[in-house]
């Protein structure tokens, strides 16, 4: 609708995990290093929690484009974890998702995976294992996650882990003191004033829009004020305000613009 009338080449503002429009501010690309690092080294497994709309599934996205990029060293599976799953349902799902023979028994299953894994070690290929919406895992799951640990060499793991989930999934970590003991944590916050300017501005020059954002001050006070700094959030504000300001005719961004993009979100103030 609006990308003449801004002289876009795309649309900044979708809520598309699309890691191209990842804005990097320091806790993210902490995040996102620490990955690299635990699984370039086959230290151990990470898990990264954070508030809904806090940016973990482009994250993660993120974390597999770079990972795949480095042809013939990693194998990348992702999954999305969904609720009200079996344990030996999840154990197929990641078997299947690497290409990996399964059997009915679940020893049977586990029996092909390790035999796999250790195939892989020989060849001199890492298989990495990235699950989304991980606070689905329940307890019984997380036995299975912390008995895959056990894969490995005197040296490193065979199978690098990394576990993206709402906060609610550190509390089920925190409360498994063996599995706890074994992983790594990082986290995800909202984002402060700076960084909300800072990822607006972003999404608008990976867009084609430039370095001169059509939001002003005001405006931006009032999404970030509004969204409470969640990444989610700010993305669906600033596209509802420039459909706004573009049915308007108006070349910059206002905070009634902003205000009426709150209105039909019904967001609270």
């Amino acid at each position: 609708m609006y990308l003449e009338h801004f002289a876009l080449k795309e649309f900044p503002f979708l809520s598309s995990p699309d890691s191209r429009f990842l804005y990097l501010a320091d806790q993210v690309n902490e995040t996102l290093q620490k990955c690299l690092y635990m699984i370039s080294n086959k230290i151990g497994p990470v898990y990264t929690s954070g508030p809904i709309g806090a940016g973990k599934t482009t994250l993660s996205s993120r974390l597999q484009q770079q990972l795949e990029q480095d042809t013939g060293k990693y194998l990348v599976s992702y999954l999305v974890v969904p609720p009200q799953l079996t344990v030996n349902s999840l154990l197929r799902m990641i078997m299947e998702e690497f290409g990996v023979k399964t059997d009915r028994a679940y020893s049977r299953s586990l029996e092909y995976l390790a035999n796999w894994l250790r195939e892989q070690h020989k060849k001199g290929i890492k298989p990495v294992l990235i699950l989304d919406e991980a606070q689905n895992l329940t307890p019984t799951h997380l036995k299975l996650v912390h008995f895959l640990l056990n894969y490995e060499t005197s040296r490193e793991k065979l199978l690098q882990l990394v576990l993206f989930g709402q906060n609610e999934l550190s509390n089920k970590i925190d409360r498994f003191p063996e599995l706890k003991s074994r992983m790594y944590p990082a986290s995800l916050t909202a984002f402060n004033r700076k960084d909300t300017e800072d990822l607006i501005q972003f999404r608008w020059f990976v867009a084609g829009g430039g370095n001169i954002l059509p939001f002003s001050s005001e405006a931006i006070d009032e999404i970030f004020k509004v969204t409470l700094g969640l990444p989610r959030e700010i993305v669906k504000v600033c596209d509802l305000s420039l459909i706004s300001a573009y049915s308007q005719k108006n070349q910059k961004v206002s905070i009634e613009h902003v205000q009426s993009a709150i209105n039909e979100l019904k967001l609270k103030k």
